[in-house]
């Protein structure tokens, strides 16, 4: 069992690590992908390889061609627009719905998250703000009982890259910024405001996306 969880942490950071080579054109459209050689930079097996260029097959990112190996399709603009679109319209529903069921400990939490975030930023460790910020979305949605749009905010969230603000000047700043505003709209007790603040929130950070690859 250990092995199985070892691996799966394994093939989920090569696989983002491929995707934001992607979605920053590191990888060209068109360009092939050699599981040996992405092995070797890497330093993994060609096993986890091997599987994140099906998950990225499966996410229209890349095309595993017969006997060829695979293929960077790459990503548009438009794509970015439509995935920020959605995910900033299904995680406003959920922390909508979330909210009123959200208890005082949820909430202490949430500042903590924050608290740590600011600490992130003056230590500029990106790989903690990344898995802080993560933190901090996923429990604001907690209180949503919505199984199925839950499952979709995963899937949305999965598939873009974790690292958005290496990619974005100041973003990690800006972000935390907002994320303070959130806590405030939770504490007036507004949902709609929370909504409001979550959806420009996301769509903040595609709108930038989409200007590196214009």
């Amino acid at each position: 069992m250990k092995q199985s969880i070892d691996f799966t942490t394994l093939q989920e950071k090569v696989t983002a690590t491929i995707r934001e080579a992607i979605f920053t054109q590191t990888f060209k459209p068109g360009e092939r992908l050699i599981q040996d050689e992405l092995a070797a930079k890497l330093g993994v097996s060609r096993m986890p390889i091997r599987e994140a260029l099906r998950c990225l097959e499966r996410e229209g990112l890349v095309e595993v061609l017969p006997h060829k190996g695979a293929q960077v399709i790459g990503i548009s603009k438009e794509d970015i627009e439509e995935l920020y679109y959605l995910r900033s319209f299904l995680e406003g529903v959920t922390v909508q719905k979330s909210m009123n069921f959200l208890t005082s400990g949820d909430r202490e939490e949430l500042q903590h998250l924050v608290e740590k975030m600011d600490q992130d930023i003056r230590n500029n460790n990106l790989d903690l703000f990344v898995t802080h910020n993560q933190e901090f979305h996923t429990l604001l949605q907690k209180g949503c009982n919505w199984k199925k749009v839950k499952m979709l905010n995963k899937q949305f969230i999965e598939g873009y890259p974790a690292h958005v603000p290496s990619l974005i000047p100041h973003s990690m700043q800006v972000s935390n910024e907002e994320h303070k505003a959130m806590l405030e709209a939770l504490d007036q007790k507004d949902p709609v405001k929370l909504r409001q603040l979550v959806e420009h929130h996301i769509m903040r950070a595609g709108e930038k996306l989409t200007q590196l690859i214009e």
